[in-house]
């Protein structure tokens, strides 16, 4: 799985910093590393960065909402998409950026980013669901989990 992710403080424009009061979500790995900003699955207000319809946004990451139509959950087995289970919901691809992810306190490097997949509920409000599969033996052996993010354009 994958609980948080970081991306650099200069791949998002300062309006999008401002608008979601990105921040507080400020991180600095050491005094000469880059500022990251860090999402996480258990803020208050859990975001993604997504690339969505040619732009950079910043969305619901999952739904914890009873009151809305979207699944309850902040990640979707690529196996349910294949199924067609989540097919009612029309899920749309969408690549979530991130430079680093967060699996039970151990941190690893993302090269090109996350699959994920945007779902919109009954309000056309959006909500965005990290893909997961089995993971490797490297990912589990790192973590202690058996499922891992869809990386793009690699296999951790």
């Amino acid at each position: 799985m994958c609980t948080g992710i970081t991306l650099a403080w200069r791949d998002i424009p300062t309006r999008l910093i401002r608008k979601y009061q990105l921040e507080e979500r400020i991180i600095q790995r050491s005094e000469t590393a880059e500022k990251e900003i860090l999402f996480l699955q258990r803020h208050r207000r859990p975001l993604l960065p997504v690339f969505y319809q040619g732009e950079l946004q910043i969305l619901p990451w999952g739904n914890r909402q009873r009151n809305c139509n979207a699944p309850l959950a902040w990640w979707c087995e690529v196996s349910t998409l294949q199924s067609g289970a989540w097919s009612m919901y029309a899920p749309e691809p969408v690549e979530i950026l991130a430079n680093f992810g967060l699996e039970r306190g151990v941190w690893f490097q993302i090269r090109e980013g996350i699959q994920g997949t945007i779902i919109h509920d009954q309000h056309e409000q959006p909500y965005v669901y990290l893909i997961l599969q089995p993971a490797s033996h490297y990912y589990q052996v790192m973590t202690g989990y058996h499922r891992e993010p869809v990386f793009l354009g690699e296999q951790i």
